[in-house]
């Protein structure tokens, strides 16, 4: 005897067997934008085909959410038709660091208030140095790609530059070479 197991639904599977004239703009909004966050919470690949088949919405239903929250800065383009969800957090609040006199750390984020033991601090600190280290190394790898676009256009022009000259020699190999007019100062 085997078991066979259901085939694995999407987010809002019962909005998508309904009719599709059926269903308002506002659910296939909320279907779509369901399933591009499981899709991101999974860590799989979200684009216009993937949300079509599995929401059973037409792709130009798919594009005009998509580009509706494009505008909104809540999607962005990441490249070979794949989004990216932007992360929307809230307003940073005020803080502060105190060291008081018997070691402890008063931190103070908001309205709270933490008082840390020098360990706790310690071990706070280190969590954030490894915060900090990843954001430069984010930071140096998005210099490197500038560098490495800004170097490739550089190549591109000094290749049609030599190409350019390369024609220019191989003319003057066939004819005349023509003589350059030099300004004589008097």
């Amino acid at each position: 005897m085997t078991i066979q197991q259901a085939p694995q639904t999407s987010p809002g599977a019962l909005l998508a067997t309904e009719e599709t004239t059926k269903r308002d703009r506002f659910a296939n909004g909320h279907l779509i934008w369901d399933t591009i966050i499981e899709l991101r919470n999974t860590e799989r690949r979200i684009n216009r085909r993937a949300l079509a088949d599995l929401t059973g919405l037409k792709p130009g239903i798919v594009d005009d959410h998509v580009e509706r929250w494009i505008e909104k800065d809540q999607l962005r383009r990441a490249g070979n038709g794949e989004l990216e969800v932007i992360e929307q957090f809230p307003a940073t609040r005020p803080f502060s660091k105190t060291v008081l006199p018997s070691g402890l750390v008063r931190l103070e984020i908001g309205s709270d208030l933490l008082e840390l033991t020098p360990k706790e601090a310690r071990t706070i600190a280190r969590e954030f140095a490894g915060h900090l280290h990843e954001l430069a190394e984010t930071d140096a790898a998005n210099r490197a790609v500038v560098l490495c676009h800004e170097l490739a256009r550089e190549l591109k022009e000094a290749r049609q530059e030599i190409k350019a000259l390369r024609t220019r020699a191989s003319a003057a190999k066939a004819g005349p070479c023509p003589q350059l007019e030099l300004p004589v100062s008097s």
